[in-house]
């Protein structure tokens, strides 16, 4: 018998074993050897094990508008040692929005979030505003219904996209709020929530949302079951916004205790596993606020102080700093504005713009030279985790 025979006759179990471990490319390609491998790679036996090995890589989102290319999303993998970390892009892997986000006449696919391997993406202009959930490996995406509410100035749309701590649902949050254009007072303020899988496949009305949001700062982000938004109350404090996705409930506590209540550049994000701050105020200096215990303290902890002069950034920027990566080895992954990738060393406390930026210009073969892409990035899990498996009727697939 031959070795290819042999391993055809392996026990089911085994070969997902081994098949699990393979990079997300070759396993779509191992679809196609026979069908009881594609059997097999499409249950959800698989799915689950593939997705507790899966390694995370970062997902990029290339805003910048050419009419023959709009939004492509590029999956770049990284290297992440004690002592070192590396980038590589994968080929292939350049993906196009998901069918039926057409975006054009200045409407933007954003990403609001991403769990297991799906991506919530909303796309928007002046005129409509469309969600969507995504699996760009297995190019599998659905429409959500459209919401109430015009996104139209002053009017704020925020999104927040997680899981439910116990039921493990999945969960796109809208929050709406209608302003009156002089005073910016709140004349309606109301929360929707869609639940993946649910029967009547539509929006809910949970009821009124607390708080004054903000249009400018990124979607909610998640994490314990929870989605947090930087708001600020009537009295004009800066809080940290909770809304639980088991319970629907909103709570607030506070935002780290030196962030200016007139004015900041603040952005809420992760940090190593953490509710952080990233604080961009200060001409000088980008400060890192850490939450290392998540509960009911809900402490504060001033963890980096990065001195912005080897960068060449010091000086009024009215411009937000994002952390999406911290690596082993102590680098910090952060993104100025939309386009400018730095990377901060905490061992030798030195700022710089990271290597990963060359990779990118060179994954946009239209960008011109002199310039850098408008971008998005987020860590992503690769998964196989299908729209069928919830029910879902109006699946677009390109497979």
């Amino acid at each position: 018998m031959s070795n290819q025979a042999q391993f055809l006759n392996l026990p089911a179990h085994v070969v997902s074993d081994i098949l699990s471990r393979l990079p997300p490319k070759t396993i779509i390609q191992c679809k196609s050897v026979c069908k009881s491998w594609l059997s097999l790679l499409s249950e959800s036996e698989f799915t689950n094990l593939h997705l507790l090995r899966s390694p995370p890589c970062l997902i990029i989102n290339n805003l910048d508008y050419h009419p023959s290319d709009l939004n492509c999303f590029s999956l770049v993998e990284f290297e992440d040692q004690p002592d070192h970390h590396d980038f590589q892009y994968v080929a292939g892997t350049k993906i196009k929005a998901p069918k039926g986000c057409v975006v054009e006449n200045g409407a933007t696919a954003t990403m609001v979030g991403s769990i297991n391997g799906l991506i919530c993406l909303n796309e928007f202009d002046h005129k409509h505003d469309a969600v969507y959930l995504w699996n760009p490996i297995i190019r599998e995406s659905i429409t959500l219904p459209m919401p109430e509410g015009v996104r139209s100035y002053p009017n704020i749309v925020s999104y927040g996209f997680g899981s439910s701590s116990e039921t493990r649902k999945y969960k796109v949050v809208r929050i709406f709020q209608e302003l009156e254009k002089k005073t910016r007072r709140i004349l309606k303020s109301n929360c929707d929530v869609y639940t993946l899988g649910e029967e009547t496949e539509s929006w809910r009305r949970i009821g009124h949302a607390p708080f004054l949001y903000n249009s400018c700062r990124p979607h909610g982000v998640f994490l314990n079951g929870n989605l947090h938004w930087l708001i600020g109350d009537q009295a004009g404090s800066e809080l940290i916004s909770c809304f639980d996705l088991e319970t629907e409930l909103f709570s607030p506590f506070p935002a780290p205790p030196e962030l200016s209540k007139d004015f900041n550049l603040a952005c809420l994000g992760l940090f190593a596993g953490c509710l952080s701050l990233c604080d961009n105020t200060s001409d000088y200096e980008i400060v890192i606020w850490v939450m290392k215990e998540y509960g009911i303290t809900k402490l504060w902890t001033k963890e980096i102080v990065i001195d912005k002069e080897p960068a060449d950034l010091v000086g009024p920027s009215f411009e937000v700093v994002r952390v999406f990566k911290v690596f082993e080895d102590g680098n910090i992954l952060l993104l100025w504005r939309d386009d400018i990738l730095l990377s901060y060393d905490s061992r030798r406390q030195i700022l710089h713009q990271s290597g990963v930026h060359k990779l990118i210009k060179k994954i946009d073969d239209q960008m011109n030279e002199d310039g850098y892409p408008c971008i998005e990035v987020m860590e992503y899990v690769p998964t196989f985790l299908s729209l069928e498996s919830f029910g879902i009727q109006m699946m677009e697939s390109i497979n």
